[in-house]
């Protein structure tokens, strides 16, 4: 993966996460109505300005291939040290929303949302302003009958697990910046650590009527391709669900999934010196599911998945990880857990958790990889501890979050010549501390 394609995951990835926490976060914000006609027509705009100081001092990645952003080579110093600050976003970017709405009767409803994401930073040569993504843009239509959302809007597979991050850690901070060097946009929270991000993506979605708690939503999405895996044709839509019951805000239960078919072309090389092509047909799919509780002041929730055709982020993303040699989806798993103890009164917070996420090795993968290459991503684990106070309208905010990057075993060269066979095994990883300081004002 290139440097401007890492960029660009990066904005994707903040964008979706940063959203998911607002939509956690809008209810307890105050939106700002802007127009209110005689004729039922009212326009409003919500979002939060934020800037944070992340630092990360750890071990430089061991010329591993660059699973998350993580320690790339040119943060290491001569002593493969790592010691990096930037001043970026946090979990949520500085956002600026427009919500126009009328409620034709009490059954018929019709909403126009667009939003955009501002981010404060990019790379690291100065004067080169940050990105602005529209993320949020679509029309929605409610009645008895239920909902259909047509547009752009948080994806259903996933989501369940983000909104338990936002609403237990990190609504109003940091958590994994998802990358050292570029801070191009939001952060990451526990994505990459058990919580896939779900993503933003054009689509249809319905939702039945809420029935006491209990509501079913089913999408029909644009399709992705994975092109660097050959996957360049997708024939269907994507299709994802998900079925959550909330209960009186004190209880969320939630399951979700998404099933897409990618096809491609390739050389046939089985027979030496005749040209054939092989049709490539296969089946990305994943399942999460999760819970939160809110029993006083405390907070308990988590989540956990498995599926084929991730990366360490995402789900069908245009990543070398995502696919083996063969063009062969791997299988990876995931899960996470947070809690939070909530101070109302004095509007206090102190939360933490712990996630991880593993790749199944790959029948097609080296046994144990040349002595001294590259070999794949095998875990993430990951550490978060932060504390949060409001005072007045201002979010504040101070994290600690822990890294831990482990790759499959490679063979270690003799040191004597390199062409011997052998002489042992290694597991390379890389471990980095991230402290990060910032202050959010939301409406």
């Amino acid at each position: 993966m290139t440097r401007g394609q890492k960029s660009t995951l990066l904005v994707t990835v903040a964008a979706a996460v940063g959203t998911a926490s607002l939509l956690v976060a809008r209810p307890a914000a105050a939106e700002v109505i802007l127009l209110h006609q005689d004729d039922g027509w009212q326009l409003s705009t919500d979002g939060r300005v934020n800037a944070f100081l992340s630092m990360a001092v750890g071990t430089g990645i061991p010329d591993e291939p660059d699973a998350l952003g993580a320690g790339t080579n040119d943060t290491k110093d001569s002593m493969k040290g790592l010691h990096s600050a930037r001043v970026r976003n946090g979990f949520i970017p500085s956002v600026l929303g427009f919500t126009l709405q009328r409620e034709y009767s009490p059954n018929f409803k019709v909403t126009a949302r667009a939003a955009l994401w501002m981010n404060i930073s990019g790379s690291r040569t100065r004067n080169i302003a940050g990105n602005m993504d529209p993320r949020e843009l679509y029309v929605k239509m409610e009645g008895r009958w239920g909902s259909l959302l047509a547009g752009s809007d948080l994806d259903l597979f996933g989501r369940g697990g983000i909104l338990v991050d936002a609403s237990i850690a990190h609504n109003y901070g940091l958590g994994y910046p998802c990358s050292i060097r570029d801070a191009s946009g939001g952060a990451c929270g526990m994505v990459g650590f058990g919580a896939p991000f779900p993503g933003f993506d054009a689509g249809l979605i319905y939702a039945t009527p809420n029935l006491g708690g209990l509501q079913l939503s089913l999408g029909l999405y644009d399709p992705a391709t994975i092109d660097n895996a050959s996957l360049n044709r997708a024939p269907l839509p994507r299709f994802e669900g998900e079925v959550k019951f909330d209960y009186k805000e004190l209880f969320r239960v939630f399951a979700s999934g998404f099933w897409q078919v990618l096809e491609g072309t390739v050389p046939d090389n089985s027979v030496p010196g005749v040209f054939r092509q092989k049709d490539l047909h296969v089946n990305g799919w994943g399942a999460q599911a999760g819970a939160m509780l809110a029993m006083g002041p405390i907070m308990l929730g988590g989540a956990a998945y498995q599926g084929a055709g991730f990366s360490a982020i995402t789900y069908l993303d245009e990543s070398p990880t995502t696919a083996d040699a063969t063009r062969t989806l791997r299988n990876s798993r995931g899960a996470f857990g947070l809690a939070a103890l909530v101070l109302r009164e004095q509007k206090f917070k102190i939360a933490g958790g712990a996630g991880i996420f593993q790749f199944e090795k790959s029948k097609n993968d080296p046994a144990l990889g040349s002595p001294g290459g590259a070999t794949t991503l095998r875990q993430n684990l990951g550490l978060t501890v932060g504390v949060y106070q409001t005072v007045g309208v201002v979010h504040l905010a101070l994290e600690y979050f822990r890294a831990q990057h482990t790759w499959n075993d490679r063979a270690i060269a003799d040191p004597m010549d390199a062409n011997l066979p052998p002489i042992g095994r290694e597991t390379p990883s890389q471990a980095v501390n991230f402290i990060n300081a910032g202050a959010t004002i939301a409406w």
